[in-house]
């Protein structure tokens, strides 16, 4: 059950890029609608369970999620510069390698040297995989990256999206107590990034169409932050994070299925081989103690 736990978020976050895509809008807008849809998914689950939070279960969790909507941001904005294809398998790589070393460092997660040794092996195969299901034919024409420009959103994004995975573990609080604050920072986070960026333009962004639209990725992204941090309670964070890149597998599939995007044969055997890895990867994380 606890790996079933930890495999959720990655249907619930793995869908939000191809409903994105559909949609469309700018970056702002997407970020804002998440945080509204996550903030909904936030007070209603609070209203029904109405745990008791204590200072520090509520200060963490709420940073992790001001964290995540400025990492949510470069993300976003990193696709103007690099195509999602060659952004996505960076900026989950870095994650990959961030977030379970502060497990083994700070939370002394993977005690033996075996579970170790598995770790980090199936850590490197969860990138390789990763990679492989972006991989891009040079036979087939692309637009130039600017890699000076999307790189340092990328590593800036990087640890944010750490921090959000990693503040909550600091009290060790059940998924229940860090829903509310951690959604409630993703909410604010994503309003301060607007307003910083846009000035009086940010009100338009408030209530345009497009940011109400994309609060649908925000109520499933809910459910799956609630799956997230009841599973870093159960799993521990050098676990629970490897086992959410899951999604990769969802937004690949999605991305072929429903969106139709166009690959060669060639590119179809490496995302299928990088889909494989994943699996494989991310079982063997989910059972290491």
């Amino acid at each position: 059950m606890d790996i079933l736990i930890g495999i959720l978020p990655a249907l619930l976050w793995g869908v939000g890029p191809l409903i994105a895509t559909k949609f469309g809008g700018k970056p702002v807008e997407q970020v804002l609608g998440t945080g509204y849809g996550q903030l909904a998914i936030g007070i209603i689950i609070y209203l029904f369970t109405r745990p008791a939070i204590s200072f520090q279960e509520f200060l963490w969790p709420f940073l992790g999620g001001v964290a995540w909507a400025v990492a949510q941001y470069m993300q976003f904005s990193s696709f103007t510069k690099m195509n999602v294809s060659t952004a996505m398998p960076i900026s989950t790589g870095l994650q990959l390698i961030e977030i379970p070393l502060c497990g083994v460092i700070f939370f002394g997660e993977w005690g033996s040297p075996l579970a170790k040794l598995i770790g980090f092996l199936s850590i490197a195969l969860l990138i390789l995989g990763t990679t492989c299901t972006s991989y891009v034919d040079k036979g087939v024409v692309r637009k130039k990256l600017d890699y000076k420009a999307g790189m340092p959103l990328l590593i800036i994004g990087s640890f944010g999206y750490t921090a959000c995975s990693v503040f909550p573990r600091i009290t060790n609080a059940s998924g229940l107590v860090g829903l509310l604050p951690q959604t409630f920072g993703m909410f604010l986070g994503a309003v301060i990034v607007t307003f910083v960026l846009n000035g009086k333009e940010a009100f338009g962004y408030l209530k345009s169409k497009v940011t109400f639209k994309s609060g649908i990725i925000g109520l499933l992204g809910g459910l799956g932050t609630l799956a997230y941090l009841t599973s870093l309670k159960l799993n521990g964070v050098a676990n629970a994070f490897p086992l959410t890149q899951m999604n990769v597998v969802v937004s690949t599939l999605g991305g072929l299925i429903i969106l139709k995007e166009n690959k060669n044969r060639k590119e179809i055997i490496f995302t299928f081989i990088g889909l494989l890895m994943i699996v494989v990867a991310a079982v063997l994380i989910g059972h290491l103690e």
